[in-house]
């Protein structure tokens, strides 16, 4: 018979093996981890994190091998949640990982690192680890010196100087640089975890250009988009009486009463503008325009977007050269100094639409004049645009001193010059053939900087707000080209044999070449 000691052994022995149990169970199962961990509810109550289908999906992404991207509406707990699965990460590793918390501001990532301090200090006393270090930017393990860090872009202390394994931004378009504090990122992680999670900003800027990359299937991105509505706690009890004025809304997204309610609410508190950029229900909501377009929906309704694949990143060619037509060049330079790119937009006569364009921000001057004779003698020996300011004088020149005389001039022979008045003519004639639905096909980068250009503060000139992390050079060179189609004839070789067409424009190039290699 055992003693009463020894039942009290076996009882605390039991115990301690059930306790066991249930550790290495919720340590093994990552979202039964995070439903463990603690935050604080909006009635500023300590809970467990219960996650809802948003961050269902968001684990989903997470434990995937991928690079995260998430587009959200306003508080519906992606920076927490994301924060409990690296958080888990941290706590079961078994090597000395680091993960960073980056954003522009120091002051925003420690914000963040103090969600991990709450999940740490609320852990049940059976998963109480020793810290080596614990201060206002670091939480380091003794046992397995796996770090937690929060960061900034910017000074003493950034990511500059270490490699990380995972690294969290968040409300990544908001920051002054964002592409800069991407390249950040890239640097420290080499090939490790990226995961950006962001409510929208504006129109064109550096998220609106990544999720647009993710949805061509570029990179390496696991994009997710979350709509307001799938939110459970954005509805309210509508009171009795009540009237519903947007049913449209209503049956295209399949809401209830009570959600149409709650957003009745907030658009009344916050305007409609803020509440479909905060609390987007589609990805066009998410990065609708501010301010005035220039370029309406109804301008663009007869325009169909195509993706287009670069060749070397710089040359993109959706339809090939036909010895039956003629063509029209567009030149937008620039200096190339890795700000505004240098754009070329070719024109067909005939169709009216662009075949082919090259773009790049590095390529100088003189070397954009290459690009140019070989896509003009591509193209049927096309006539050339190029404006005459600033960087396109030398490109003119060097054109000319290589025996290509195929160039726009006016009835006096002059060169374009871009001014405020030109350029209201350039982008007025653009807008009249695209609403009229003469040039029905787009590449989606001309698309995206069409849709961002606005009217400037007099309601005249057509600008992109500087707030804006592309430019308008692509349009610039359309415009160009259109203007340029308008002294285009139909070409004389139309008719010719091919052989005879290809050895004219072989002789051309030759031409061309060997000008250039008297010169140098």
């Amino acid at each position: 018979m055992l003693s009463n000691h020894s039942v009290a052994f076996i009882v605390k022995e039991r115990k301690a093996v059930a306790l066991n149990d249930r550790l290495e169970k919720v340590l093994s199962d990552p979202l039964l981890f995070i439903s463990r961990l603690k935050i604080i509810n909006k009635l500023g109550e300590l809970q467990s994190l219960r996650p809802t289908s948003e961050q269902l999906e968001m684990y989903k992404a997470l434990e995937g091998e991928q690079d995260c991207l998430f587009l959200k509406p306003r508080q519906i707990g992606s920076t927490t949640f994301v924060s409990a699965w690296l958080f888990y990460k941290w706590f079961t590793a078994k090597e000395p990982i680091t993960i960073a918390i980056l954003s522009h501001k120091l002051s925003s990532a420690k914000h963040i690192l103090a969600i991990y301090k709450r999940f740490f200090s609320t852990l049940p006393k059976p998963l109480q680890r020793e810290l080596f270090i614990e201060n206002t930017t670091e939480m380091v393990f003794a046992d397995t010196g796996a770090k937690i860090m929060a960061v900034s872009a910017e000074g003493k202390g950034g990511l500059r100087s270490f490699t990380c394994s995972y690294l969290h931004m968040s409300e990544y378009a908001f920051a002054p640089n964002p592409e800069e504090l991407k390249a950040t990122a890239i640097g420290a992680l080499n090939g490790n975890r990226l995961i950006i999670e962001s409510t929208a900003n504006h129109y064109g800027d550096a998220l609106h250009q990544e999720v647009i990359k993710a949805q061509r299937g570029e990179g390496a991105w696991n994009y997710k988009f979350f709509p307001w509505f799938e939110h459970p706690s954005y509805q309210s009890d509508y009171p009795e009486g009540w009237k519903n004025d947007d049913l449209d809304f209503q049956r295209t997204h399949m809401l209830t009463n009570n959600q149409m309610y709650w957003r009745a609410c907030m658009i009344h508190r916050i305007g409609s503008e803020k509440f479909r950029r905060e609390y987007p229900a589609t990805l066009e909501e998410a990065f609708a325009q501010s301010g005035r377009a220039y370029f309406s929906d109804d301008d663009l309704r007869y325009v169909e977007t195509k993706n287009v694949e670069a060749i070397n990143n710089k040359k993109y060619i959706w339809t090939e050269p036909d010895f039956n037509t003629s063509y029209a060049i567009g030149v937008d330079v620039a200096s190339g100094r890795g700000g505004d790119y240098s754009v070329i937009t070719v024109m067909d006569k005939i169709s009216y639409q662009p075949v082919a364009m090259f773009r790049s921000n590095t390529i100088v001057p003189c070397d954009l004049a290459d690009k140019i004779i070989i896509l003009a003698t591509m193209y049927n020996e096309a006539k050339v645009l190029v404006e005459e300011n600033n960087w396109g004088l030398p490109v003119l020149n060097e054109l000319r001193n290589r025996g290509y005389y195929n160039l726009w001039s006016d009835q006096k022979g002059k060169d374009w010059i871009t001014t405020t008045k030109s350029k209201i003519i350039l982008f007025e004639e653009l807008k009249a053939l695209l609403s009229e639905g003469v040039i029905t096909q787009l590449d989606s980068i001309t698309y995206t900087e069409l849709r961002s250009y606005q009217l400037d503060e007099r309601g005249l000139a057509p600008r992109v707000p500087d707030n804006l992390d592309h430019h308008g050079d692509t349009v610039i060179a359309l415009a160009l080209a259109c203007q340029c189609l308008k002294q285009v004839q139909l070409h004389k070789n139309a008719y010719l044999p091919d052989w005879i067409k290809e050895r004219r424009v072989q002789r051309v190039l030759d031409n061309s070449l060997g000008q250039k290699e008297k010169r140098y």
